[in-house]
């Protein structure tokens, strides 16, 4: 990727670019987005009429931790994957990674690319101290991905997420340490 590209915080791997959300993405966002097996998984409300699919989106655009992932081969968005606040930690520089990827591209492998593209991101640009990230208990899915990309497991917290449906879920936590990333960059970038 060229200088533009790095100065607008985009990034690319081989099969994907994550960029911000454009104007022309909508219509790539709602596949997801209204999708309830992707949308309950991470814990938020699927987008049922038309305008809560265009909140949901402009939240995507205005937030400048969120990215479009963006099949290269097609040029579509096919999920969203973002840095957003670790409300784990108290003080410290950390943060959390979310995300959300369309049913028909499930099981090909984008998002263990995409989130090592985002563990590099977070330590070599914004230079976290922590890297965290979870999944509620039974999401055997999320487990995989997160496991596959190197990050440690910390903990189950019981009870700790209610989805707008007052569902109760336990929070599966895991985290990369600054000092871990440096020591092995490799174990963060390797696709195996």
């Amino acid at each position: 990727m060229g200088l533009l590209g790095r100065l607008r915080g985009e990034m690319e791997t081989p099969r994907l670019v994550l960029r911000h959300w454009r104007n022309s993405d909508f219509e790539d966002f709602l596949t997801f987005a209204a999708d309830p097996g992707v949308m309950l998984a991470s814990g938020s409300r699927p987008v049922r009429t038309a305008e809560e699919g265009e909140s949901a989106f402009r939240r995507a655009m205005w937030d400048g931790g969120c990215y479009a992932i963006i099949l290269k081969k097609t040029g579509h968005a096919i999920g969203k994957i973002k840095f957003q606040k670790d409300i784990r930690r108290y003080k410290v520089n950390s943060m959390s990674i979310g995300y959300e990827l369309a049913r028909e591209h499930w099981g090909n492998g984008y998002m263990p690319e995409a989130l090592r593209a985002m563990i590099v991101c977070g330590f070599e640009r914004k230079k976290l101290d922590v890297l965290a990230i979870g999944h509620f208990v039974g999401n055997d899915r999320s487990r995989r991905v997160i496991e596959k990309c190197g990050f440690r497991y910390e903990g189950t917290l019981l009870q700790a997420f209610q989805r707008f449906d007052g569902k109760v879920f336990d929070d599966v936590c895991y985290s990369i340490l600054r000092e871990d990333y440096f020591a092995h960059p490799e174990r963060y970038n390797d696709p195996s």
